[in-house]
């Protein structure tokens, strides 16, 4: 076994029988054959995986931790260290990715000759996602605070069956932070980013073992350091799986295998932090960039939210508040009294048709690696690489050729048909269900957003998880509060009504800047942008709290200094109305306009709206 090796597998005893083995990281686990089904055998996975547990302070020869050392820092230079230490951290070719690397952010701001901002970020899993590497220009001094209650999407299979906390959040800033500058980093990344079968089980399945046992083309670029440490998580995640008592096994369909590996780090350590940290340190993550779940939980319980509108009733669960779904896994879910009906069956049998005419060899991976071994692109029509139609109502096979007569429509007709297709084809159901749904009305206004347990599927009552420390320390010590993008009630408002934060942040100087949204969304129906301020200013100082002793009682000042709007969103900019609340700073962003619901910033124009903010 080389040294480098078994550097980079440091405290991790070798999880699993045949990983790292010295006949390379291909080998398989041990599995067993058992009426025909093949499973992976449930190892006696605390004498595998916690050597820094036994012998004292010495783990088997390897580097000591003291036995009195505690810590996510401690736990993680076990498995890391390796890493570390090693002469070649990250293999590759050293290409920068774009302008938008790292390395171009450091540039910039050394140019500029002043210390990075520190701030702290109350944002969403996704929405906020889109900016993250351009904000890197600004500074890389972020704390990402991030919601840990979603019950929807590829997370929520996770959580049925082995519990704790929604880590596809999480995964998801990480992975948007992760190092891109050479080859072996965006290998890296590729893998963590990689979701299985979107809409087969089976298929799903068989691609999930492939890459447990290091058999699939995702390993490719990953040296053997990284790849040990990496597929040792993802083997124990799996022997978790196996382990569950859950009547209902685990369905592999769209997981994510950056999941995966955080559910199987934070499994291992009984830690999110510790699991965060590991993640940070295998996408080399900067350092002072961190990502922080908003609330501390205990090891495998998990809480709920929950709102109550303005008509009384409660909804439970961020899915039916955010972007309800009946079945998110099957075509079953069409809602016909609703004004995207339509638009759901449409889309939804659009998929079906297009998944089996096989069309839209461009949005096909098989056909760019047929590509790739070829060296050439093959002899294809356009319909067939581009997908949509095969021929014009004016009969043009391509869209230059419809141009170049001059015949317009046609042309029109055609890209619609090629855009359709490829936006379509790679969705998955559950993701055209969200987008559709998410522009529902809900039948009132919510009030009020409040965490439930669930324990009592039933319970409307209220639990008072308690806040992140980190985020309290970080608010102690920054030098700007940003809230948004995101959904307003299930991303942003989660972070802000736990007790400690809005106090933290009323007695903070400096600038506190609301991002509005480009456009409205189910959780905020026809709200304008007043409304989403008190609606912040609510939730943070508890106002809706039927405890009177929990509510505090700052001023819109206290917590919000700017607002930052796109021109021609879809929130309405009531200038006048800000004044009065106290908010005289309105930046608007260039932006363009996507349709009927609301625009999209020009990413570079926030920060530099932002820069403007927290900068002065």
């Amino acid at each position: 076994m080389s040294t480098a090796t078994a550097r980079g597998a440091i405290g991790l005893e070798r999880m699993s029988a045949g990983v790292a083995s010295s006949s390379g990281r291909h080998a398989t686990p041990a599995v067993s054959v058992r009426g025909g089904a093949r499973r992976v055998e449930p190892h006696n996975t605390n004498a595998l995986l916690r050597p820094w547990a036994r012998r004292g302070s010495v783990a088997l020869g390897r580097r000591a931790v003291e036995p009195n050392t505690t810590g996510a820092d401690a736990m993680v230079a076990l498995v890391t260290d390796g890493l570390k230490t090693s002469a070649r951290p990250l293999a590759g070719d050293g290409k920068r990715s774009g302008s938008g690397t790292r390395e171009a952010a450091a540039v910039q701001k050394a140019g500029d000759g002043d210390a990075e901002p520190r701030l702290v970020c109350f944002t969403g899993g996704t929405a906020f996602n889109g900016v993250v590497q351009e904000l890197m220009t600004l500074t890389s001094r972020v704390t990402h605070v991030i919601p840990v209650s979603d019950d929807g999407g590829s997370t929520a299979e996770i959580v049925r069956v082995l519990g704790g906390p929604a880590v596809g959040d999480l995964r998801s800033r990480c992975l948007r932070l992760s190092d891109e500058s050479t080859a072996e980093a965006r290998a890296v990344k590729e893998l963590l980013a990689h979701r299985l079968h979107a809409t087969d089980s089976k298929l799903a399945k068989e691609e999930w073992y492939a890459i447990q046992e290091g058999d699939h083309d995702l390993w490719n670029g990953i040296s053997e350091p990284y790849a040990d440490i990496i597929r040792s998580f993802l083997i124990y995640f799996h022997t978790q799986i196996v382990a569950s008592k859950n009547p209902i096994k685990f369905d592999f369909v769209n997981g994510s295998v950056g999941n995966f590996f955080f559910a199987g780090a934070r499994m291992f350590f009984k830690s999110m932090e510790a699991a965060i940290l590991l993640y940070s340190r295998v996408s080399r993550i900067p350092t002072e960039s961190l990502v922080v779940p908003n609330i501390v939980l205990d090891d495998n319980v998990r809480v709920a939210l929950g709102a109550k509108l303005e008509d009384g009733t409660t909804i439970r669960g961020q899915n039916e508040i955010s972007h309800p779904s009946a079945d998110p896994k099957r075509f079953e879910k069409v809602k016909v009294n609703t004004k995207t009906g339509g638009i759901v069956r449409e889309l939804v049998t659009k998929g079906g048709d297009i998944r089996r005419q096989g069309k839209a060899l461009a949005a096909s991976s098989d056909f760019w690696k047929q590509v790739w071994e070829a060296g050439q692109i093959p002899e294809v029509s356009a319909s067939e690489f581009w997908g949509g139609l095969q021929r014009s109502q004016g009969g043009f096979e391509r869209v230059r050729d419809a141009v170049a007569s001059g015949d317009f429509y046609s042309a029109g007709e055609l890209l619609k048909s090629r855009v359709d297709d490829l936006s379509v084809r790679p969705l998955a159901v559950w993701d055209i269900d969200k987008a559709t749904t998410g522009y529902d009305s809900l039948p009132s206004p919510i009030k009020r957003l409040f965490y439930l347990s669930t324990e009592d599927p039933t319970s409307v009552s209220p639990v008072y998880p308690k806040v992140n420390p980190t985020i309290l320390r970080q608010l102690d010590d920054c030098e700007g509060v940003v809230y948004g993008m995101g959904s307003l009630y299930t991303s942003i408002v989660p972070s802000l009504i736990l007790e400690g934060v809005g106090e933290a942040i009323a007695k903070r100087a400096g600038p506190k800047v609301l991002i509005l949204n480009g456009g409205q969304d189910r959780e905020t129906g026809d709200m304008s942008a007043a409304g989403v301020v008190k609606a912040v200013v609510n939730a943070l100082n508890r106002a809706e709290d039927p405890d009177p002793s929990r509510r505090c009682e700052f001023a819109v000042g206290d917590y919000i200094t700017h607002v930052v709007a796109p021109v021609d969103g879809g929130i309405p900019l009531d200038i006048e109305e800000l004044e009065a609340l106290g908010v005289k700073n309105v930046i608007q962003v260039d932006a363009r306009r996507q349709d009927i619901h609301g625009a999209e910033y020009d990413v570079p124009a926030l920060i530099d709206a932002l820069r403007q903010c927290v900068t002065g």
